[in-house]
């Protein structure tokens, strides 16, 4: 039942508890290893560099004894607009002056600087896909909400409730795989019912007219959620006190300096690799 097996393609925002390396960091330097490469591979122009950040996360999917499939299904379910952007920016995109025309059909023509670009964006798309897949595997909610609500606390001489900023953001990110487990039960409901679900068979058109119908319970369930949550929360006497005690206590280590100091230097690779940029 392909057509209802909406969680199996969302293989980002799950932890996978262990000991390794990467498990064992503070949650600080974590969330700054993390960052600063994502900000490098989404600023880099350079095709090495983008090189260098995949090797970087495939390689701390094997230091971290995390696997890589779920990940792989997020980016397979989501690669065909990928590859619509990338036809369009071939198509679309005007070549500067100093361009080699490198092929040319009719009305089409493809430039040496349009192809690098095009390549330059799908390398992009599945280096942030895998570095986000590792952060989430190996940085646990918890450890994500005090990390970032310890970083950002210096905000707080400003007027600025990091506390409540940064549980917005966690919830944000850990709300995609709820999503989809409602929509597979809507549309497992709906099926039920008699609606035409599974069918193999139905052009674009067909496909949309199919989902629309799990837009409104969706949305409607995803109110009722967010209310409970915000019950339970409110049960637990979240809020009610300006500053919160935490039972864990995070302590940083030589080691984790290292680590940091090892990601910033991985970042500034990325940027500034030269060659074939």
């Amino acid at each position: 039942m392909p057509a209802f097996e909406y969680l199996r393609s969302i293989g980002i925002g799950y932890y996978y508890p262990g000991v390794s390396f990467l498990h064992r960091r503070d949650a600080r330097m974590k969330v700054l290893f993390f960052s600063a490469l994502l900000l490098g591979v989404a600023l880099t122009t350079s095709i090495n560099g983008l090189l260098l950040g995949l090797f970087c996360a495939l390689i701390g999917f094997w230091m971290a004894h995390v696997p890589l499939s779920p990940c792989l299904r997020t980016i397979r379910s989501i690669f065909p607009f990928v590859l619509l952007l990338f036809l369009l920016q071939l198509l679309i995109y005007r070549p500067d002056e100093s361009s080699m025309l490198i092929w040319q059909w009719k009305f089409i023509s493809i430039y040496d600087s349009i192809l690098l670009s095009a390549v330059r964006m799908l390398m992009r798309f599945l280096t942030l896909a895998l570095v986000l897949g590792l952060m989430t595997a190996v940085l646990s909610t918890l450890e994500m909400n005090h990390g970032l609500e310890m970083l950002l606390r210096p905000l707080e001489a400003l007027g600025i409730r990091t506390g409540m900023l940064v549980m917005v953001i966690q919830i944000m990110l850990r709300f995609l795989p709820l999503l989809a487990l409602r929509m597979e039960e809507i549309a497992k409901s709906q099926a039920a019912r008699g609606a035409s679900w599974d069918m193999g068979r139905g052009g674009i058109l067909k496909r949309i007219q199919l989902v629309l119908p799990l837009i409104t319970p969706l949305f409607l369930n995803t109110l009722q959620q967010s209310e409970r949550i915000a019950d339970a929360m409110l049960c637990r006497g979240y809020g009610i006190y300006p500053k919160r005690s935490h039972y864990y206590e995070y302590h940083i280590t030589s080691v984790d300096a290292i680590f940091l100091l090892v990601g910033l230097g991985i970042t500034t690779a990325v940027l500034y690799l030269p060659l074939f940029h």
